[in-house]
């Protein structure tokens, strides 16, 4: 594994940034696009790694599917061989990944017809008609199991009627899912407490994939930390299909946001706002979490956020590592219940380390605090690649130092 060190530009940062395609539109454009037929429907895909072992997958359809670190992969690839007729699949990935909870969609699948077994080297899946009907989620730890669910729906006999009480994290991220469906002339009809997808056919769309609005927050904090910058982020726009552009109101105390035709400008507040005191919920966008926590720490703001449940089960233990993180640097934060709390900011001031223990996320949103630390290094930089494989050569052509 490689190390990768950055420091601070020497000046103000004015740069132009192609962002990364949205991972989660990719991976559900293709699945989709799959049921149709046609995976090149889907174009300007991500280049991150989970989309590509989702097209990959998708393209060759081996029985053994090894879904690597991804998540969002692994689950809808479950669903998807759930009614592949007449197949068998294993699929499998790191350690992590089949530890991570799976078990609620796996059940949901069972209960609608699916044939799933563990197996030693993960799950397997003998594709078969489902029959479908009803399901219900009562605080899902995960949003992906839904959607997962819904995208498979029109290929059930009975389709399917999807309720969902209790807590609602990432709740966008099913929004964007039925908005999907709906491209590939799929109509879901809401309900009081959830939605149904009736059976049918998908109709072959093309579709475009949208800039990535939550690679976009590791350039809010960086543009939060550094006065007098001013980034584009090309072709981002106020997209309504990803709930993460929520980072335009969450950084909106330290950057301002202008979207002009060529995409968003961001620029740094010389007379910063006021963050509200009050807690604030991330419950409908988690993936924000690492960037502003560390963007709050940095600035020595406290704050609350909450609506952080499923944040303990994820690549890492976010929680955890981002309150390591801000205790290694001198700040202080607390977390308990979903909810984190950043008490006291950061006081170092020299270079310091970090491993991302094979979470993106927190590499990515680390290396913005070279602006605080001068330097920082971080290791198994290849970590990035999940997501936002160019993220290194961005910062290098924003001015950071990169070796």
């Amino acid at each position: 594994m490689s190390s990768v060190t950055i420091s601070r530009p020497q000046g103000p940062i004015n740069a132009a940034i192609a962002l990364p395609r949205s991972k989660s539109i990719s991976n559900r454009a293709l699945l989709m696009a799959s049921l149709c037929g046609d995976i090149n429907l889907v174009s300007e895909l991500s280049d991150g790694d989970d989309t590509r072992v989702m097209r990959e997958l998708l393209q060759n359809t081996p029985r053994v599917m090894d879904c690597g670190a991804g998540g969002t992969t692994f689950r809808f690839l479950l669903a998807w061989a759930s009614v592949r007729e007449g197949e068998e699949h294993i699929l499998t990935g790191i350690p992590r990944l089949l530890e991570r909870p799976h078990d609620d969609l796996i059940n949901a699948l069972k209960q609608l017809g699916a044939d799933i077994e563990r197996v030693p080297q993960g799950y397997r899946v003998r594709g078969r008609a489902l029959k479908g009907g009803e399901v219900h989620f009562d605080s899902p730890i995960s949003s992906q199991y839904l959607s997962a669910l819904l995208m498979v729906a029109p290929c059930m006999q009975e389709g399917l009627t999807l309720r969902w009480t209790g807590t609602r994290l990432s709740e966008p991220f099913v929004h964007m899912t039925l908005k999907m469906l709906a491209h590939f002339g799929v109509y879901p009809r809401l309900e009081l407490d959830g939605v149904r997808v009736d059976p049918g056919d998908y109709i072959p769309a093309p579709i475009t994939v949208a800039p990535d609005w939550s690679s976009a927050a590791f350039w809010y904090e960086v543009v939060a930390l550094s006065p007098g910058s001013e980034v584009l982020l090309k072709e981002l726009s106020d997209d309504t299909m990803q709930g993460d552009r929520e980072a335009q109101h969450l950084w909106a105390p330290w950057v301002e946001t202008r979207f002009t035709e060529e995409g968003a400008v961001i620029s740094h507040r010389a007379v910063p706002g006021k963050w509200e005191e009050l807690p604030r919920s991330l419950k409908h966008v988690p993936d924000l979490f690492q960037p502003l926590a560390f963007t709050l720490a940095a600035l020595n703001q406290s704050a609350v956020l909450t609506g952080l449940d499923n944040l303990r089960v994820k690549e890492t233990d976010r929680l955890q590592a981002v309150a390591d993180a801000i205790a290694s640097m001198g700040g202080q934060s607390v977390f308990a219940d979903g909810a984190f709390a950043v008490k006291r900011g950061i006081t170092a001031t020299s270079p310091m380390s970090f491993h991302p223990d094979i979470d993106h996320r927190m590499a990515l949103s680390l290396a913005p605090l070279a602006l605080k630390l001068g330097t920082i290094t971080i290791s198994d930089a290849q970590v990035v690649n999940k997501s936002y494989p160019g993220f290194w050569e961005d910062l290098r052509k924003a001015g950071f130092g990169v070796h």
